[in-house]
C-alpha cells in the first residue's frame, strides 16, 4: 500500500506546475468545505471523482484515501444521525465533504513531489514559517523512521527476539535523545552553509494552457456552491 505522500506513477497531473495545482485543488477543497446542501455536496463529490479519474489515478488509490478518513468522518456522521434523526441529510453531507476533500488534497500530494510543493507555496507567498516548518516536519519524519529502524536492527542483532511492551518507553526515550542530537548536528551544518530560513529555489517555469486550465478547475468545483448561494438568496435564507 502506498503511503499518503507517495507519488502515483502514471498520474497525468505531474506535468502541471505546482502553483497551478495548489490554487486549483485547494480552491476546490474550500468550495467543498463551504457547501451545505446534500445535492450540492453530491455534485461536487461527482466532479472530484471525475477529476481523479481524468488524472489517471486508479480506483484503488481513491478507495485507500477514503478509507483513511472514514473512521473520523463516520464518527461525526453517526453523532449527527442520532441528533437529527430522522433527517440523515447532515450526516451524509459530512461524509461527502470528507471524501471530496481527501480526494482533492490527496490528488495534490499524489502528483507533486514535496520539494516542488514547498517551492510552489513559497512562490505563492505563503507564510515562510509555515512552509519551512512543514518541510522540516516531512524531512524529520523520515529521519525518525530511519533511526527507529536502526535501533530495531541493533536490538535484534544482540538479542534475537522482539521487544516486549515494557521496552517501548525506553526505546521512545532513546529515539527522542538520538533525534534531538542529530537534529542539532543538522542545524549546525545548515547554518555553517549559509541557511537563512529559506531553501534555494530554481527559476519557476512559465504557465501553459494546461496549467491555467487546471487552476480554473477549482472554479468548476465552485459552480454548485454558487448555485446553492443564489438559490438561498432567492429564498431569503
Amino acid at each position: 500500500m502506498n503511503g499518503p505522500l507517495t507519488l502515483v506513477e502514471g498520474c497525468r497531473w505531474t506535468r502541471v506546475e505546482s502553483r497551478a495545482k495548489i490554487i486549483g485543488l485547494l480552491g476546490a477543497a474550500l468550495a467543498v468545505a463551504a457547501a451545505q446542501g446534500l445535492s450540492v455536496v453530491g455534485m461536487q463529490l461527482a466532479l472530484a471523482g471525475a477529476w481523479v479519474a481524468t488524472g489517471g489515478l486508479p480506483l484503488r488509490w481513491a478507495l485507500q484515501r477514503c478509507a483513511l478518513v472514514t473512521p473520523f468522518a463516520a464518527m461525526m456522521a453517526v453523532f449527527l444521525a442520532f441528533e437529527r434523526a430522522p433527517d440523515y441529510g447532515p450526516a451524509l453531507v459530512v461524509l461527502g465533504k470528507a471524501y471530496g476533500s481527501v480526494l482533492l488534497l490527496g490528488m495534490l500530494v499524489a502528483s507533486t513531489p514535496v520539494p516542488e510543493l514547498v517551492a510552489g507555496l513559497e512562490r505563492l507567498r505563503a507564510p515562510g514559517v509555515l512552509v519551512v516548518t512543514a518541510s522540516f516536519t516531512y524531512r524529520y519524519a523520515q529521519l525518525l523512521e530511519q533511526e527507529w529502524g536502526r535501533m530495531d536492527r541493533a536490538r535484534l542483532s544482540r538479542s534475537g527476539r522482539g521487544a516486549g511492551p515494557t521496552a517501548w518507553g525506553s526505546r521512545l526515550a532513546v529515539l527522542f535523545v538520538r533525534s534531538w542530537e542529530r537534529g542539532e548536528r543538522v542545524a549546525a551544518a545548515m547554518m555553517s552553509r549559509g541557511f537563512a530560513g529559506r531553501f534555494p529555489q530554481c527559476a519557476a517555469r512559465g504557465w501553459g494552457a494546461m496549467d491555467y486550465g487546471f487552476a480554473a478547475g477549482g472554479l468548476v468545483m465552485a459552480i454548485p456552491l454558487g448555485w446553492e448561494v443564489w438559490r438561498g438568496a432567492g429564498r431569503g435564507w
